[in-house]
C-alpha cells in the first residue's frame, strides 16, 4: 500500500515518524511544511499547497493520512472524493495521536482496518463510524475486496448492508467451495436477497442478487503487429461472453515480449484495468500440456501458439478453461487461478 501522509505541525511530523518506523511493510512518505522540516528524520518538504498535494495523492495514493485537524482533511479532499469503489482509504489524527478516525473508504479502502492499525502504534483511540462495525455485523463490501472479489452493485452492496443492519439474513450462491465459519447474518435458505459468487454476471438466484466475481483469469492475446485497439478488447470480450465469463473476472493480459509494445494489446489491457504481462519464448515453450499448433506463429514468434501459452503464465494454477480462439484475427485464451470461498 501506497501511503501519504501530511503534517502542519513539530508535533505532528514527530507523528510522522512513529508512524513511518510501523509501517514498514507500506511504502510511506510524510510531508510538512517547509517550517517543521527539521522537526523529524524522515519527514519530506511540502512544496504544494495542501490541496494540490491531496489531488495527487488522490490519483497516485492508496491511502491519505492527515495529522491535523478534520476540517482540513475534509477540506483538502472534498474537491476529489467520487466513489466508494475508487476514492483512497483517509484517516485523519490529531497532532498527539489521541484520536485516530476512518474519514473515507472504511470498508473495500481499508481505512478502518488501517485505522486500528494506527491506533495501536500511537496509543490513540480508533473513531470507527461505518454502521456494520459499530453493530459488528458482516460488512460485505470490505469482505469482498479482502477475498479479491469485484463488486457488480454498490447499490445492491448497501441494500444487503440495510437488510443485515434491520437483522434480515442474507441468502449465498457460490460456484466455488465455501470454507471457514460462516457469519450469523447467512442463510442459506434465504431465496428474496443474497450473494452469488460466479464468474457469470448474469446469474440471478435470488430476487435482489449481488453478483461478486473473483478476478482469477488470466486471458493470453496474440495479434499481428499493429492490430486495432478495438480489434483486440471486442475479442477478448467476446471470447469470455461466449463462456459467460465476466470482464472483471480478469486479472491480466499476457503475450509474449514481441508484443510488449503492441498498443492495441497495451490499450486493452488498460481498459480493463489490469497489468500487460508479457514473456519471452523460451519461457512461454517451458509451458507443458497440449496446445494449439501454428507453423506460421512458430516461424515468426518461435512458439507453436502465443494466447494458450501466455494465459497459463500468468495463471497460479496454470489450468487453461479457453482454448485458443480467433476473433477479428486476434487469437485469445485464458486460464484460471483456484479459488476458494473463506469466510
Amino acid at each position: 500500500m501506497k501511503i501519504d501522509i501530511y503534517a502542519f505541525s513539530g508535533n505532528g511530523a514527530i507523528l510522522c515518524d512513529k508512524l513511518i518506523e510501523n509501517l514498514r511493510e507500506h511504502k510511506v512518505n510524510a510531508y510538512v511544511p517547509q517550517k517543521y522540516i527539521n522537526s523529524a528524520r524522515f519527514v519530506k518538504l511540502r512544496e504544494e499547497n495542501i490541496y494540490r498535494a491531496a489531488e495527487e495523492s488522490f490519483k497516485n495514493a492508496d491511502c491519505i493520512i492527515f495529522v491535523g485537524s478534520a476540517g482540513i482533511a475534509v477540506r483538502a479532499i472534498a474537491p476529489f472524493v467520487r466513489s466508494k469503489k475508487t476514492d483512497p482509504a483517509v484517516i485523519c489524527m490529531d497532532e498527539r495521536g489521541i484520536n485516530v478516525i476512518s474519514l473515507l473508504s472504511g470498508h473495500i479502502g481499508g481505512a478502518n482496518k488501517l485505522t486500528l492499525k494506527i491506533a495501536d502504534i500511537v496509543g490513540g483511540s480508533p473513531i470507527i463510524t461505518t454502521a456494520t462495525d459499530v453493530n459488528g455485523k458482516f460488512a460485505v463490501d470490505e469482505w469482498a475486496h479482502n477475498r479479491n472479489l469485484h463488486i457488480m452493485s454498490l447499490k445492491k452492496a448497501r441494500d444487503i448492508a440495510a437488510d443485515i443492519l434491520d437483522n434480515r439474513s442474507i441468502g449465498l450462491e457460490s460456484d466455488f467451495e465455501v470454507k471457514g465459519n460462516m457469519p450469523p447474518e447467512i442463510d442459506f435458505n434465504e431465496k428474496k436477497t443474497g450473494i452469488c459468487i460466479s464468474l457469470d454476471s448474469g446469474k440471478s438466484p435470488f430476487e435482489n442478487t449481488l453478483n461478486l466475481i473473483p478476478r482469477i483469469v488470466s486471458v493470453g492475446v496474440g495479434c499481428r503487429k499493429g492490430t486495432d485497439f478495438k480489434d483486440v478488447y471486442d475479442a477478448v470480450k467476446e471470447v469470455l461472453i461466449r463462456h459467460n465469463i465476466s470482464h472483471f473476472a480478469v486479472k491480466s493480459i499476457n503475450s509474449i515480449d514481441l508484443k510488449k509494445e503492441e498498443e492495441g494489446i497495451k490499450k486493452a489491457a488498460e481498459v480493463l484495468k489490469v497489468p500487460f504481462n508479457t514473456y519471452s519464448k523460451d519461457d512461454l515453450n517451458k509451458i507443458q500440456g497440449q496446445f494449439s499448433n501454428s507453423d506460421f506463429v512458430k516461424k515468426i514468434a518461435g512458439v507453436d501458439t502465443v494466447c494458450e501459452r501466455a494465459a497459463i503464465m500468468g495463471s497460479e494454477s496454470k489450468r487453461l478453461i479457453i482454448n485458443k480462439t480467433v476473433v477479428n484475427s486476434v487469437t485469445v485464451a485464458a486460464a484460471i487461478d483456484d479459488y476458494e470461498v473463506k469466510f
